[in-house]
């Protein structure tokens, strides 16, 4: 409103000093509280982001070591026709792909060495029918039943339906289990070919029909078979309906990518790597302590910017619950950190110590002993169904997913930033009324001074 009049031009008086003053005391309180609650917000919002950034950098740690084909750090080296590809259980795939075999290792892995001839590898069915006129041809009206395996479905024909209509039912069929249907036009007509994604010999295809007009696309369509898949290992042989041998050799699935040369088999070989194992271990360790260190800062209680909130100690008091626990399905032997090499120490942190006390071996050497010798009781310990890092996943999870209660007082921080928005605008539309009131009210003295000042010239006038 100021600007828009000049409180005072009639009377003399300095009314717009007045007004402002009125206005910046009725206004200034409002704003600064405001504003201080705003950074105040802002604050632990900053503060919620930076614990949650922290428990989603524990979270792929802890993830890693929750996990068995990880945990146990298998490394496994391929060899065929002087290549060699070595994998460990994070890197497992890749270069291998383009050897006749790929290895993928399941838990605690025993050492050894074996030779894999692949003899054949596994496919589905194929048929495809004598050519018909064209795309458009309808060939006839009945069922259709496909089978293969214990697996079964079928399909209605019309009379008004064509070769591509009858394609498409196929392939729409509800119940359809990996049967694909395509026509085939060429300079000879038109032809329908089905492939089946059942390989395996016991699954092979076989296509019927309620009707002699749908002969040419079932009964008499020729192809291919289904086949397994067969390999050797030293020279025993295997036979799977698929690719994939999981039983083959103990904690190592084999999958056949291509045919071996004659006499020539790859060679894979198996072994722990132990050193990658405590480098885990030891990355679990930093990875806690990173964040309780972050947490004690935030939670300080003079200076920490979450000092006043409970999610943070919450936390905390979850995790140091469960790293100073018992885990109930591990070995009696092996189930607690301490009994690993882990220790807790003052502040909340965890220690590998690399000394003993009072005679007992240190930290360092009851890790190395796990390692090496109880390697399967460590991995139950870790990664087993309700060990440590499962524990732990649970307690992330659930305070990250977004009905955790950090992600609930996120959500309210940022309602509450909100209000004060809301806020803002109740006040200027206070204080624009406020000022309004007064205007009106300084504009109305100004008047009456104005006319008393006007009456005294004109006495002052006619008196001399």
């Amino acid at each position: 409103m100021a600007g828009i009049t000049m409180a005072g031009s009639g009377s003399g008086l300095d009314l717009e000093t007045i007004i402002t003053t009125f206005v910046t005391a009725e206004k200034a309180p409002k704003e600064t509280r405001l504003n201080n609650k705003e950074v105040a917000l802002t604050t632990e919002l900053s503060g919620i982001g930076t614990l949650k950034a922290g428990l989603a950098d524990f979270q792929a740690i802890t993830g890693q070591l929750g996990n068995e084909e990880s945990f146990y750090q298998s490394k496994t080296n391929i060899r065929y026709q002087g290549r060699n590809v070595e994998q460990t259980a994070a890197t497992e795939g890749g270069d291998s792909a383009a050897l006749p075999i790929t290895i993928q290792t399941k838990g605690m892995v025993p050492k050894g060495a074996f030779d894999v001839e692949v003899k054949q590898l596994a496919q589905g069915a194929r048929l495809e029918s004598d050519f018909l006129p064209g795309r458009d041809t309808k060939p006839g009206q009945g069922i259709l039943y496909f089978d293969a395996g214990k697996d079964t479905f079928e399909v209605n024909v019309n009379i008004t339906d064509t070769l591509q209509g009858i394609q498409k039912k196929i392939n729409d069929a509800p119940d359809n289990y990996g049967i694909s249907a395509n026509v085939i036009s060429s300079d000879l007509g038109a032809k329908i070919v089905y492939t089946s994604d059942k390989s395996g010999k016991e699954n092979n295809l076989a296509v019927f029909t309620s009707d002699s007009s749908l002969d040419i696309i079932s009964t008499e369509m020729g192809g291919h078979p289904a086949v397994s898949a067969v390999i050797t290992v030293d020279g025993n042989t295997i036979t799977e309906d698929a690719n994939v041998f999981d039983h083959a050799v103990s904690g190592v699935s084999i999958t056949a990518n291509s045919l071996t040369k004659l006499n020539e088999p790859a060679n894979f070989s198996t072994v722990t790597d132990h050193a990658a194992v405590k480098e885990l271990i030891h990355g679990f360790v930093d990875g806690y302590n990173t964040l309780i260190d972050n947490i004690n800062v935030l939670t300080h209680p003079e200076t920490g910017i979450l000092k006043f909130d409970p999610s943070a100690r919450s936390v905390k008091q979850q995790l140091q619950s469960i790293t100073g626990g018992v885990v109930n399905d591990a070995n009696p032997r092996l189930n607690t950190l301490y009994a690993a090499g882990i220790s807790l120490e003052e502040g909340g942190i965890l220690s590998i110590s690399p000394f003993g006390k009072n005679g007992g071996q240190s930290g360092s050497q009851r890790l190395n002993e796990a390692v090496n010798n109880s390697l399967d009781d460590l991995g139950k310990l870790f990664a087993g169904n309700d060990g440590i890092a499962a524990q732990v996943n649970r307690v992330l999870a659930n305070n990250l997913g977004s009905k955790g209660m950090i992600s609930q007082q996120q959500n309210m921080l940022n309602e509450n930033l909100r209000d004060i928005d809301d806020d803002r605008a109740k006040l200027d539309s206070h204080i624009a009324s406020f000022e309004n009131t007064l205007r009106k009210k300084y504009t109305a003295l100004d008047n009456t001074v104005s006319r008393y000042n006007a009456t005294g010239d004109y006495i002052r006038n006619v008196l001399g």
